[in-house]
């Protein structure tokens, strides 16, 4: 018979032992910042604001038993992040001392070298498996990071449909593969250090169904990998803090626009090598929470260029607000100004282009970059190809058939009629059809337009034929409003019906 204080003494060891064995892990996560560096407006966080929160946590929990991951957009959405490329956004991440940074497909709108450039600092924390750039070294696509004695196989994976928003190309310098691919080759090896966990921080999102694009293939991953215990994901901008997906995985999403923090609380067992429970929320940023000081002052120079291109003039406003309403190509005063812009950056026959936001640009004495930024808030550049009758009546009708997607463009130079079933289109001016029966006429649309963004497939097959001489001009649509802003001071849209309807 077992002596009493014997017996509560080995219960005593067991429990220590049991304790010895199972180990508290926890991820910070954030996504989707774009640059959101300083307050916006009520949409937006701060991340100035969100890094006092961030630091609080971290010192909460203890950070020998946290990993703080980024899951991408981070450096572009913003006018900061125009100003200085997309620097301000890689300092904040490294001031506040991420553990994993992923890349989003937002990365690359500086291009593809000014994207290695600021990867290059970035390397220590950079996982990105399923990107390669032929000019420069391969990223990893997985490592094993050690907390609070767990070992965490953390893997990295951008978003897979790069190739259809970012034009041919980065296609030609860059090799970008489903990330289901990636995990299929690199899973063997990361399966034999045989780690305590496995997390998979990448930028596309669990949507709760199969996607027959595959631009978030988060859905089917799961699926195919059942051992991955967590994923973090992004790129939707949805708040998700945390739902079971697939055989066993779970899955959080913190948001956009530095507005969230996801906490992650998993307990792993580090003798059997398996997580046995895991639980997440989201923490909202506080309206009236403190910036960190410390950030701040690593952000001075990038805040200071800011605060000078919001008060400095750099054109004359318009007669009165130019309107982002309306249906491009028929009734918009931003898509007319946009086609007028760039027609002239270009001397373009013909433009294709739609809107860019939901601003209006101000009837003002003075604009700033900021209301000129509000209005441009990508970094699209003007691509030029030569078609004929037949490919510009293709792109057109193809066009309008997506007449409801954020993506459609209006067609700008060349009145035509169309059938609201997007059946039949016909030219509408004599002297411009002729031309396009003896020529080419020169068509001008925008860098992401030109892409074919998965919608329009048969512009992206015209546009890569060598007939059509397609053309990067190099010129962002951005600077060539600004110029035209510049050049006609004070003028008035009044946009014509290029497009005239058949119901």
């Amino acid at each position: 018979m077992i002596k009493p204080s014997r017996f509560f003494l080995l219960l005593f060891l067991f429990a220590a032992l049991l304790a010895a064995e199972q180990r508290q892990l926890y991820f910070l996560q954030t996504t989707d910042i774009h640059s959101v560096l300083v307050d916006e407006g009520p949409a937006y966080g701060s991340l100035l604001r969100l890094a006092t929160l961030i630091k609080e946590q971290r010192d909460s929990l203890g950070a020998q038993r946290c990993l703080l991951v980024d899951c991408g957009d981070s450096i572009q959405g913003t006018l900061i992040g125009a100003l200085s490329r997309g620097e301000a956004g890689m300092a904040a991440l490294r001031a506040l001392r991420y553990d994993v940074w992923v890349p989003g497909n937002h990365e690359f709108d500086f291009g593809l070298e000014r994207f290695l450039e600021l990867a290059e600092p970035m390397r220590p924390i950079l996982l990105c498996g399923n990107l390669r750039a032929y000019e420069a070294p391969p990223f990893q696509a997985w490592r094993l990071e050690e907390r609070n004695g767990v070992r965490v196989a953390m893997i990295g994976m951008t978003a897979s449909y790069m190739r259809y928003w970012l034009g041919e190309s980065f296609g030609v310098a860059c090799q970008v593969e489903y990330a289901k691919t990636s995990l299929k080759r690199i899973f063997p090896e990361l399966l034999a250090v045989k780690p305590d966990m496995i997390v998979l921080a990448i930028h596309q999102a669990w949507e709760g169904r199969e996607d027959p694009r595959q631009v978030n293939e988060v859905a089917a991953i799961v699926e195919q990998f059942p051992e991955i215990d967590l994923v973090l994901g992004g790129h939707t901008h949805r708040s998700l803090p945390g739902q079971r997906i697939g055989p066993r995985s779970w899955y959080v999403q913190a948001g956009w626009a530095a507005k969230q923090l996801g906490l992650v609380e998993a307990l792993v067992d580090t003798k059997q090598r398996r997580v046995l429970k895991i639980s997440s929320r989201l923490l909202d940023l506080p309206p009236n929470g403190e910036e960190d000081e410390e950030l701040r002052q690593e952000l001075r120079p990038w805040l200071e260029m800011l605060h000078r291109a919001k008060s400095e003039s750099i054109a004359e406003g318009p007669e009165n607000d130019i309107s982002s309403k309306g249906r491009a190509g028929v009734d918009c005063q931003a898509s007319e100004l946009f086609c007028l812009a760039i027609a002239e950056a270009v001397q373009a026959d013909i433009v294709l282009h739609g809107v860019l936001s939901k601003k209006n640009l101000p009837a003002k004495t003075a604009l700033s970059e900021q209301d000129i930024f509000d209005f441009v808030p990508y970094e699209n550049n003007i691509i030029t190809a030569y078609l004929n009758a037949a490919e510009l009546k293709e792109v057109i009708l193809e066009q309008w058939k997506n007449k409801s997607s954020y993506t459609y463009s209006g067609v700008y130079g060349i009145k035509v009629r169309i059938s609201e079933s997007a059946q039949s289109l016909e030219f509408c001016d004599p002297e411009l059809f002729d031309a396009l029966e003896r020529r080419s006429l020169k068509l001008a649309l925008n860098s992401f337009a030109a892409a074919g963004s998965g919608r329009y497939p048969r512009l992206r097959t015209i546009l890569l034929q060598q007939s059509s001489k397609r053309q990067d001009s190099g010129i962002a649509t951005r600077d060539a409003l600004r110029a035209y802003l510049q050049k006609h001071p004070g003028l008035t849209i009044k946009p014509q019906a290029w497009m005239q309807i058949d119901k």
